[in-house]
């Protein structure tokens, strides 16, 4: 049985909801005809009836909602690994330093402040701001320290600064996106093991708006650190990569 809602506000949720459908249904003849991702060929999300792009289809505003570019995946563990140790020795070398040791309380802030742990399969319900602070929850839960996640930041933020290939989009976009993912990976789901054969694991979807809510957050409380110190990082790595290269050599 359906009942009906019991406030006006739970009316105008649901009239605006049903509005929304409604208007994302019907297709819209002044989108462009196809994709202009070039060689894509499928129409546009508002030309096909499912969704509101102008501009580019259904699979390219996944693709950014989950990786944070139209073209761009994400970055792999094996690509980000020089930048890792270099940004790993240099900041165990300078944890006396004012910025580093300000981005590393600024981080616990976050994690000290998440608020309640939240059950994975809630995370469904609930708005983006909320999902990120239930993700910095699972992370204090977990024990990740800081120190990690500032060691995350200048890594990422260093190897996007040294791609060749843009990400394109709105400026920081993709830094933002990947720096959640990488968070998110830290202490991602949950795990029960109930016998020798048999466990349950549940994870969050790796996706939307409250990944770049938590890239934001610790963009946020490590930017002095990257201001000043990424260029000694970047030169750190350039250094060891080249000793490696003459090593083999």
């Amino acid at each position: 049985m359906i009942y009906p809602p019991q406030s006006r506000a739970e009316q105008r949720e649901l009239r605006r909801k049903a509005g929304f459908t409604s208007r994302v249904s019907i297709p819209n003849e002044n989108a462009l005809r196809v994709c202009s991702i070039p060689g894509c060929g499928k129409p546009p999300q508002a030309r096909a009836g499912r969704g509101l792009s102008l501009t580019h289809c259904r699979l390219h505003i996944q693709r950014r909602n989950r990786h944070g570019s139209f073209w761009k995946g994400t970055l792999s563990a094996a690509a980000l690994k020089p930048y890792r140790h270099a940004a790993e020795s240099y900041l165990k070398a300078n944890l006396s330093d004012f910025w580093v040791s300000h981005a590393l309380l600024a981080i616990q802030g976050l994690l000290e402040g998440a608020g309640p742990v939240e059950r994975v399969v809630d995370l469904k319900r609930m708005k983006p701001d909320r999902k990120a602070r239930a993700a910095f929850a699972r992370m204090r839960r977990a024990g990740v320290p800081p120190l990690r996640l500032l060691v995350d930041h200048l890594a990422i933020t260093g190897a996007v600064q040294e791609d060749p290939i843009r990400p394109g989009g709105e400026p920081g976009f993709y830094l933002q996106t990947q720096l959640g993912k990488a968070a998110l990976r830290k202490a991602s789901g949950y795990h029960s093991v109930y016998g020798p054969d048999s466990r349950y694991d549940v994870y969050p979807r790796s996706a939307g708006q409250f990944l770049r809510i938590i890239g934001r957050k610790l963009d946020k409380a490590c930017e002095h650190v990257a201001h000043r110190h990424l260029e000694a990082v970047l030169a750190l790595k350039a250094k060891r990569v080249r000793g490696a290269n003459n090593g083999v050599i």
